[in-house]
């Protein structure tokens, strides 16, 4: 299963940053929602039966399913909204994300499909945050590389394998994307400089968590495992 999933995200991460580009040269972020929609949808198909240790789909992964149509709202209907209203729904998704972790927890029903399917919603609303700051919060390119970093974490595993494996989901890393949606909804929320100082900062947090990755997956993990 673990091997399954790992094809699926380097393939999306394939598919979705081939949508970011059409969505940036056509101005039409509603691309990367329809490209998200497919891909998540063959997800779903080729993970039947594995969403859960008793099979069901289970309610955390609903949550988590929740938190997608959330996502996927804001690159359609909610495109372009009023600044609050687009903050407000990032931030709800946000809120949602340690429910779905809980009820796993709760009900006995956490599954690698089920960790696996959270991460990649993150990634995927990080993506959308940063999509609608550039089209429809008039921020620069630059604000798409809090968004693209983890694709590409993913396609370099996948292209050039590290001795040290993928790195672990850490504290750390979860508190920088925790600070990084913060940043990104307050950007929403706030335009002028004060937003951009709140995207800026939550970009470099995210930097540096993805830096980490990539000193681990390359270097750190791969002596490690020499070592053993």
């Amino acid at each position: 299963m673990s091997l399954t999933l790992q094809r699926w995200s380097s393939r999306n991460a394939v598919w979705l940053m081939c949508a970011l580009l059409a969505a940036l040269a056509l101005g039409r972020a509603w691309i990367v929602a329809a490209a998200a929609l497919v891909s998540f949808s063959l997800l779903l198909l080729g993970a039947r039966r594995a969403f859960t240790p008793g099979g069901s789909f289970g309610w955390a992964n609903l949550v988590t399913s929740l938190r997608l149509g959330l996502v996927l709202l804001l690159l359609t209907a909610f495109h372009g909204a009023p600044r609050p209203l687009g903050a407000l729904v990032v931030i709800t998704s946000f809120a949602l994300d340690g429910l779905d972790g809980w009820l796993a927890r709760r009900t006995g029903q956490a599954s690698a499909f089920g960790a696996h399917y959270d991460m990649e919603v993150d990634a995927l609303l990080v993506l959308a945050v940063a999509l609608e700051l550039r089209q429809a919060g008039g921020y620069g390119v630059w604000i798409l590389i809090s968004g693209l970093w983890r694709y590409l974490y993913v396609l370099c595993v996948a292209w050039l394998p590290p001795r040290g494996g993928e790195a672990p989901r850490s504290r750390l890393g979860r508190s920088a994307f925790g600070i990084l949606i913060c940043c990104l909804a307050a950007g929403l929320a706030f335009p002028g400089s004060t937003g951009a100082l709140c995207c800026g900062l939550g970009s470099v947090v995210v930097t540096l968590s993805f830096v980490r990755s990539f000193y681990f997956s390359y270097f750190a993990g791969a002596s490690l495992s020499d070592r053993s």
